[in-house]
């Protein structure tokens, strides 16, 4: 077993551009990809399986619930070292996603839903804990919004390449390369990216998170700012596909094409949020992001018979909630230095929640009030998670309680 007690040669921004920060934003590519298709292509899943499409939400509910055990598997990557279990995580990914792929049932599918959830709950917080370990504060916002582009990755090209493979060969194919991604992926984090010291004074347990999380309250802000944040776009994002398929007849290779805009929004917020957080400072871009996020949203029932303009309404919305979340990162990895891991795994965990509280609310209010009980939600809720950030979260909190 490795432990992360090696002392690695300190990073500069210009080795966080070479093969390492590349290697984890791949592999961050393939599960963020398995992860979000599930959006867009619901009903295409549904179809190719001949289940109600309800049932897909629900393996997606299920996921975000199942990721509530952030908290809980915070620990590995502190006792089994971070390279380690990012690169078993990614393994086990690519295992059950070629499972889909080559046995494409209604189980398999809510396996690698789940699994592609586990996994990602472990993967993250080691991920940022490392660049937390070795980035300096003052370049930590350029260095995490780089392996963010990996989410917006996931629908810049596996969007638009997902919607061509489920209407050529059938819903399972894109399961077929990511996992082999997956499994080139892990490969790669074992050759080229090297322990990294760990700085916090003490083995992360459940228990020790627990007491992390009683000894500074602070912690309790920042997880509900992210479940806030999480549940204002998860109640919206859930029902995307029926929603674009519904107004606006859209097939598949076209939902793939517009889809791809959402990923060139996020990769314009991330690419925002690193330009901007660390020379405006990262509490009054976020702010400022999640309020024009919250009046974005309220636009949405008005542009669903134009294509064009909801589609401009979409790019706005995922630009700024991406600078909302993405500058966030960084602020929360220095709220309390000394517990950093356990600060990003409770905030992970608190993305989890809110998932799963807009999984389930979302198609609720889909079915009885149509987008504009969404798009309502989602204003109400993302304002109330910047007065969240606005009371209670700021940089250096005190080491002693």
């Amino acid at each position: 077993m490795e432990q992360d007690s090696t002392i690695p040669v300190p990073w500069t921004w210009s080795r966080l551009q070479s093969a390492q920060i590349g290697v984890l934003t791949f592999a961050r590519f393939c599960l963020n990809t398995s992860l979000r298709i599930v959006y867009p292509f619901a009903p295409a899943f549904s179809r190719g399986l001949g289940v109600p499409v309800t049932l897909i939400y629900s393996f997606i509910s299920l996921r975000n619930l199942l990721s509530l055990l952030s908290p809980v598997l915070a620990p590995l990557p502190e006792r089994y070292g971070r390279r380690v279990t990012m690169t078993a995580g990614v393994v086990l990914f690519g295992l059950v996603a070629l499972l889909a792929a080559f046995l494409p049932l209604v189980w398999t599918l809510a396996l690698v839903i789940i699994v592609t959830g586990l996994v990602k709950v472990v993967f993250d917080p080691a991920m940022q804990s490392y660049l937390g370990d070795t980035v300096p504060y003052k370049q930590r916002g350029r260095a995490l919004a780089v392996t963010e582009f990996a989410w917006s990755g996931a629908y810049l090209i596996g969007a638009p390449v997902t919607g061509w493979l489920i209407a050529g060969w059938g819903w399972s194919t894109p399961y077929l390369w990511l996992g082999i991604g997956g499994l080139i992926a892990a490969v790669l984090l074992w050759r080229y990216v090297p322990t990294a010291r760990n700085h916090d004074s003490h083995t992360i347990t459940l228990s020790y998170t627990w007491q992390m999380v009683r000894r500074y309250p602070v912690i309790w802000a920042a997880a509900l700012y992210m479940a806030l944040t999480l549940i204002a776009q998860e109640s919206l994002f859930i029902v995307y596909g029926d929603w674009m398929e519904g107004s606006f007849n859209l097939s598949l290779t076209s939902l793939g094409m517009a889809t791809m805009l959402i990923g060139v929004a996020e990769m314009t917020g991330e690419a925002t949020a690193g330009w901007s957080v660390d020379r405006f400072g990262k509490r009054p871009v976020v702010m400022l992001a999640g309020l024009l996020n919250a009046g974005i949203y309220l636009l949405i029932p008005w542009v669903s018979g134009d294509l064009t303009m909801a589609l401009i309404t979409l790019f706005f919305l995922f630009s700024t909630f991406e600078i909302a979340v993405v500058g966030a990162i960084p602020l929360l990895t220095e709220l309390i230095p000394g517990a950093r891991t356990a600060v990003m795994a409770m905030s992970l965990g608190a993305m989890a929640a809110g998932r799963t509280i807009g999984s389930i609310v979302g198609p609720f209010l889909w079915e009885r009030m149509g987008i504009t009980g969404n798009a309502v939600l989602a204003a109400i809720v993302m304002m109330l998670a910047v007065l969240v950030l606005a009371r209670w979260l700021h940089e250096g909190q005190p080491e002693e309680a």
